[in-house]
């Protein structure tokens, strides 16, 4: 089953896949590269560290990643707000500029502490060789806190789909209006990170 864990894993992986096919199909793949490339939401620090509970990455690769997220550990730990985003802490996130030799590693920055410390995750077996993990206390946590998160954007863009495929059948204001109700009703009774958020502050309490 494909969750946000694996995310990050899958863009990257994705990214290399469309950068080898340039070989057979330039103009196609330069196309589908420069789309991923506006969004690469899951290739930011403070979604990286989530791969770290992923199966799908390769053991070398979760070494890697580790020892990069320590070397990028602030000073000032709990961070109060993410450092590589537009504006003040919490706008858009700066996209990392990709290239084929591209690893998980490459992309850890001091904004995986952030998620680290919001996500309630224990950092401790970081420093563990990765043999160890699956049977290190703070390792084993760690899922249940991430697994909460959603896919925010899927999820909103699933949303704005669904307007469209309906909106352009109204035949009047009312009519429109009534659409776009139904999909917020539809929005509200759906799993967020609002009330996944709230879910896991209560477990931790």
């Amino acid at each position: 089953m494909w969750t946000v864990i694996d995310a990050t894993w899958n863009d990257l992986t994705l990214y290399h896949h469309l950068y080898a096919y340039k070989s057979v199909g330039t103009g196609i793949a330069a196309s589908a590269v420069k789309a991923l490339e506006r969004h690469l939401w899951y290739l930011t620090g403070g979604v990286l560290p989530l791969a770290l509970f992923s199966t799908k990455v390769p053991v070398g690769e979760w070494h890697a990643l580790a020892g990069a997220i320590l070397e990028h550990k602030p000073a000032d730990v709990p961070m109060r707000a993410p450092q590589l985003h537009f504006g003040t802490g919490f706008g858009k996130p700066k996209f990392p500029a990709l290239s084929p030799t591209t690893s998980l590693a490459d992309l850890a920055k001091a904004d995986c502490w952030f998620s680290i410390h919001q996500l309630h995750v224990d950092p401790a077996f970081l420093s563990l060789d990765v043999e160890g993990w699956a049977t290190n206390a703070a390792f084993e946590a760690g899922p249940a806190n991430v697994r909460a998160i959603n896919v925010v954007n899927d999820c909103a863009e699933r949303g704005v789909r669904l307007t469209s495929d309906f909106v352009a059948t109204a035949r009047s204001e009312q009519h429109q209006q009534n659409v776009l109700q139904a999909v917020e009703y539809d929005r509200s009774k759906q799993p967020n990170l609002c009330c996944c958020k709230r879910k896991l502050d209560r477990h931790q309490d």
